[in-house]
């Protein structure tokens, strides 16, 4: 009997987790609940409330359980993963929203919790940036709930049995069902939704679980038992895979396992080319608790603590005194390495629930930033003065987002100055900190010789320079593959920000994603770019590449980069001058998409 050949498919997503995997697929169904929708009797309110009250009790403890699994299994930092879900569970505005309706409307407990979250769920997607990033979060919540709350608890999909050694693969997959799995029987992860900074996807990095998220409708085309191969370091899955693409990653995993363990050997060298040239790696932090993992890796300080972190998940503003405590956790454990804090990021993109705000059409370019705080000056002044208490060992810079003008800069200082005179009063010594400007605006760009003349240092947010510079949404998934960081207009505009920051003797750092890629890094370092900051787990790898090349001949090479015109030139010209030298270090995020294409054209189908 002939057996069916099995159609190779390759998908690309977001690399979020890196390592290779070779394994069957397991799926993953959506959980499904059925939501009851009925009418109570007024004397059947209380014992509804009640019954809602010990759904949340319930769920609360089974949280409570999978934290201290993760506890075990990931980490302290990992385990803290839970403890969102936990302030989701305890939020009065839910609770008291959800009893409110059913004493009002006299519903079930099980729909009234449906409606509430439904509408919850629906206005942290609506929002858009990070608030549409802890989506899942919400999911996973809703639908522990409703598994309580539901008149038919057969049809939740929780306990399934799972072989050792799969890939899980679905629509979306959370922490809580990650958890539940002893470390061997889950080798890989790839969803159609997702981000690289959901929560699923730091618990699958911190666990190295290869990861995949957001390849659209990837789970309707794979079928149970499927064999993969799962790229987590360059967002790939190929589904079906043929003889070349499993010679190739059997080759790659061998190169990976190998490379772990030599990076680590890495940890404790100096970041030097081989010419002597010193470029400082460090590290990119959402949380003050994420200091102590830093060294670890080799970081060489803080280059991009996100302070808005410390405000979201809050019906509150956090005083200044929480403030000081949280950024001194990170200034005082890390001296004498330095440490930079951006301020308050935040708008109408992810919006504080303290800030009340208009709805806006476009709001990446809207009421966010230094924009808002420099509105809102007794918000910027509050975190201003914690940072400034902070800074008492002397190790603190202050980096100010979404600078657009020298106006704005002259205002800053100002207000930082008041901060300074008031702090006096009350007895404190003022330290010295430096006080830079990050750019990711063309305009800023244009003018950099002028700001360059007032701060201490800058630092370029390439996430955002490249989406502002080209115009293009790297979300939208229509027009993300223009989305191109090696556009001669992005190199140019480095360039540019790096010898007007030279030119007045302030140095310049990369927090974006570019600094991570390793030819990217190597791109930046010949563009003259003093520091690269980044996820600390790259950095060990970054200190790898840097440590093998030459320093003048990568500004040679970026030097030529910048001759071309278009961005195809580029990549091909980054790829014939740094191949070979990528190859001979083993470093594995160099597999690029075109290393898998084919002259033959029955060999591949490309699915997006």
């Amino acid at each position: 009997m002939k057996t069916l050949h099995k159609q190779r498919k390759m998908f690309t997503g977001k690399a979020a987790s890196p390592g290779y995997v070779i394994a069957k697929v397991k799926l993953i169904a959506r959980q499904k609940v059925v939501i009851s929708h009925q009418k109570i009797l007024k004397a059947g309110i209380t014992g509804q409330i009640d019954f809602f009250h010990k759904g949340i009790a319930q769920v609360k403890k089974e949280i409570s359980n999978l934290r201290d699994l993760a506890l075990k299994m990931a980490g302290k930092e990992e385990a803290k993963i839970f403890d969102s879900h936990l302030m989701i569970l305890q939020d009065p505005f839910l609770i008291e929203n959800t009893t409110s309706f059913i004493k009002s409307e006299q519903y079930n407990a099980g729909y009234a919790f449906h409606i509430c979250m439904q509408n919850l769920i629906d206005s942290f997607e609506s929002n858009g940036g990070i608030l549409k990033e802890r989506v899942q979060d919400l999911k996973d919540i809703y639908n522990r709930v409703l598994f309580h709350l539901s008149n038919d608890k057969g049809d939740f999909e929780l306990d399934e049995e799972v072989e050792d050694g799969v890939v899980f693969v679905g629509f979306s997959i959370g922490p809580n069902l990650l958890m539940r799995f002893k470390k061997g029987k889950i080798l890989g992860l790839a969803t159609d939704s997702g981000s690289v900074t959901s929560h699923v996807s730091i618990l699958a990095r911190s666990m190295q679980i290869p990861a995949v998220m957001g390849i659209a409708n990837l789970s309707t085309f794979v079928n149970e038992d499927d064999l993969v191969i799962l790229d987590g370091t360059n967002g790939i899955v190929i589904v079906n895979p043929d003889e070349q693409d499993l010679n190739k990653y059997k080759k790659q995993i061998e190169v990976f396992q190998n490379q772990k363990l030599e990076l680590f050997t890495m940890r404790d060298l100096e970041p030097i080319t081989m010419d002597g040239k010193y470029i400082r790696l460090s590290a990119n932090i959402e949380r003050y608790e994420e200091a102590s993992e830093i060294g670890s890796f080799g970081a060489a300080g803080v280059g991009l603590y996100r302070s808005e972190f410390l405000y979201f998940g809050r019906d509150t503003l956090p005083t200044r005194k929480e403030q000081a405590e949280a950024y001194r956790n990170v200034t005082h454990q890390l001296h004498p390495l330095p440490v930079t804090i951006r301020t308050l990021d935040a708008g109408s993109d992810k919006m504080l629930s303290s800030i009340s705000s208009e709805p806006e059409s476009n709001p990446f370019m809207g009421w966010r930033s230094i924009r808002l705080c420099l509105d809102q000056k007794d918000i910027f002044k509050e975190q201003l003065k914690g940072l400034i208490e902070a800074g008492d060992l002397g190790n603190l810079k202050i980096m100010f987002p979404m600078i657009s003008s020298v106006d704005e800069i002259e205002k800053i200082k100002e207000i930082y100055e008041g901060c300074c005179v008031e702090l006096r009063e009350e007895g404190l010594e003022i330290p010295k900190i430096e006080l830079g400007a990050m750019i990711e605006i063309p305009a800023a760009v244009m003018i950099m010789e002028e700001i360059a003349k007032r701060v201490d240092f800058v630092s370029i947010g390439t996430n955002d320079l490249i989406q502002f510079t080209i115009a293009v949404d790297r979300s939208n998934g229509k027009i993300a593959s223009l989305y191109e960081p090696h556009h001669p207009a992005v190199l140019r505009s480095v360039k540019m920000i790096v010898d007007a920051a030279h030119k007045e003797g302030i140095p310049v750092s990369v927090c974006g994603e570019m600094a991570s890629d390793p030819i990217s890094a190597l791109l930046l370092v010949g563009l003259g770019v003093d520091e690269l900051s980044m996820a600390s787990w790259c950095i060990m790898e970054c200190k790898k590449i840097i440590r093998s090349v030459n320093y003048d001949e990568a500004r040679a090479i970026s030097s030529e980069a910048l001759k071309f015109s278009d961005s195809v030139s580029v990549n091909a010209f980054l790829k014939k001058k740094y191949y070979q030298k990528m190859k001979g270090l083993g470093i594995s995020t160099f597999i690029t998409l075109s290393d898998i294409f084919s002259e033959d054209g029955d060999r591949i189908t490309l699915t997006y």
